[in-house]
């Protein structure tokens, strides 16, 4: 975005003081709709009451003009607070300032540093605010940190202007304090471009952030918010016109990220021939199982066939197999031979689509080996999941010669083993993590979590805004296996992972939808609710 911008000031001629009166009327709209929502909610208040009063003894007009997007009545019911910082995202806040004073809210501004340390465009809008009448107190000490405090307890709304995207160090002293200041707050809080101390780029908090319920970005996503921690701490996200045309300027700059798109999505399906048959309509093997996980073999099976393969097999050791068998009157079985290992699984690779391999399989010698088999021998396309993934970190470098195409679904856990760091370390850059998986083992890489991530060989990065707490459930990661395992039968890889990712995530929020609830969904629950939404994601597509 910092490209972008520049792109569009210094190629395409837009003031930079335009792009800041955009995005600051942009948010000012956003919040003026929640302001609104607020009072419809509440009824009238104090603060209303006492500022009727004030617009009669003014004379203001009784009638207000709405301007072209803001969907708010005016006069604003509500007393704000912006907290603004000295560089361009504290000049974004007096923008913001500046339209809901003119809209008729009740606002003050703070300003955590020196006046003397806002230039440019932020000056500019900074002085504008002050001498249409606004409140503006410094806050760059503890005196003003107390005043800021007191006002804090007041507000209905709080504005954090603080960094924005421009923060690249861990946020210490002073503005620490005012963030605290900021959290203690029972205000409602919104953030503008990404909330302070919020790593834009890897979505870490730099160390500490405000958590805001709504967060206003500017122009487009930042891929720090497409993270569990961006996504903990951003709330609800409003992206916002940067009255620029993007075509241009992004053929220039390029992205770093899709967001995966519910009309993309059900694009990827295609309605089948009358004609079609099982082995057409797919055919996955799923290598997984073993005494005592005998669960995540059953999901995954289950939610492949629920994800429309027509024949799915399941090829695990001879005990699981055998208390496997009287339980799945839709799956085939086949068995491992443990002592003819390579044998057994080069007869039941034969003549498949796609393989999925991991899922209970276990974590002996007899299950290396299988893993190494399939994976290094079998030319076509391996959906490589949770022991599967631990089989192979201990050499990830190989998966680069490995024949056909591989998926690793790793959740950060099984990222960090294969990348020799700690799940943290995962969490800590999501984006880079994937990056550098794909680097590494020339996979594609799906990587789970709120907000999951899928980088290809190519260099492509998507994401899902998708799905909910409700996921976080044992046997959630075997069931999108399954699922990508039977897309990959018809689907190029890339789309298949798509497809799995989405549908997968949907019926999670679908769940939720139905329930109320956040918690308490049976993996096993997911597989009943694809049909459906792969439905109405093609019936999406085709009315597009």
């Amino acid at each position: 975005m910092r490209a972008f911008d520049r792109y569009a000031i210094e190629e395409c001629q837009v003031p930079g003081v335009v792009l800041m009166e955009n995005a600051g009327r942009g948010a000012a709209d956003v919040l003026s709709a929640l302001i609104a929502a607020r009072s419809a909610e509440s009824g009238p208040t104090a603060s209303s009451t006492r500022r009727a009063s004030l617009i009669r003894r003014s004379h203001f007009p009784t009638r207000h003009v709405r301007a072209p997007g803001q969907p708010a009545d005016y006069p604003l019911d509500a007393r704000v607070v912006v907290v603004c910082g000295t560089g361009l995202n504290g000049g974004d806040g007096f923008v913001v300032a500046r339209h809901l004073l003119a809209r008729g809210a009740d606002v003050r501004t703070f300003l955590t540093g020196e006046t003397e340390k806002v230039t440019g465009e932020a000056r500019m809008n900074h002085d504008a605010f002050i001498d249409l009448g606004g409140f503006c107190l410094e806050c760059a000490d503890e005196a003003g940190l107390a005043a800021l405090r007191v006002e804090l307890a007041r507000a209905d709304f709080i504005v954090d202007a603080l960094f924005g995207t421009g923060l690249d160090r861990p946020v210490q002293g002073h503005l620490l304090d005012v963030i605290h200041a900021i959290n203690e707050a029972r205000a409602q809080k919104l953030a503008l471009d990404v909330p302070s101390g919020l790593h834009a780029d890897s979505g870490a908090a730099l160390g500490s952030a405000v958590r805001v319920d709504d967060t206003v970005t500017f122009g487009h996503l930042k891929v720090g918010l497409l993270t569990p921690d961006g996504a903990r701490l951003a709330g609800r996200i409003h992206v916002v016109d940067l009255g620029v045309p993007d075509a241009k300027i992004l053929t220039v700059v390029g992205h770093t990220a899709e967001v995966l798109d519910a009309i993309q999505i059900g694009g990827y399906f295609v309605a089948r021939e009358p004609n079609v048959h099982k082995y057409a309509a797919g055919n996955v093997l799923v290598i997984a199982g073993s005494p005592g996980k005998l669960g995540a073999a059953r999901l995954t099976t289950r939610a492949a066939l629920r994800a429309g393969a027509g024949l799915v097999t399941l090829c695990t050791w001879p005990e699981a197999a055998r208390a496997l068998a009287s339980q799945a009157d839709e799956v085939m079985t086949a068995t491992l031979d443990p002592n003819n290992l390579e044998r057994s699984l080069s007869d039941s690779l034969s003549g498949r689509h796609v393989v999925a391999i991991g899922p209970g399989l276990g974590l002996d010698e007899p299950a290396r080996r299988a893993v190494d088999y399939v994976v290094m021998n079998w030319d076509g396309l391996k959906i490589i999941d949770a022991d599967a993934i631990t089989a192979v970190a201990v050499a990830p470098q190989k998966l680069a010669r490995a024949p056909g195409r591989c998926v690793l679904t790793p959740h950060p856990g099984e990222l960090g083993r294969l990348l020799g760091k700690t799940s943290a370390a995962v969490e800590q850059d999501r984006f880079g993590a994937v990056r550098e998986a794909v680097a590494l083992t020339r996979a594609f890489v799906v990587l789970k979590g709120a907000r999951t991530i899928i980088g290809t060989p190519d260099g492509q990065l998507f994401v899902a805004m998708v799905g909910n707490p409700a996921l976080a459930t044992a046997g959630s990661g075997d069931v999108l296996t399954g699922l990508i395992a039977a897309y990959g039968c018809s689907m190029p890889t890339e789309k298949a992972c798509a497809a799995g990712v989405f549908v997968h995530a949907t019926a999670g929020d679908r769940w939720s939808e139905q329930t109320g609830c956040d918690r308490g969904l049976l993996a096993g629950e997911l597989g009943d609710l694809i049909p459906e939404i792969v439905a109405t994601l093609m019936r999406r597509a085709d009315a597009r």
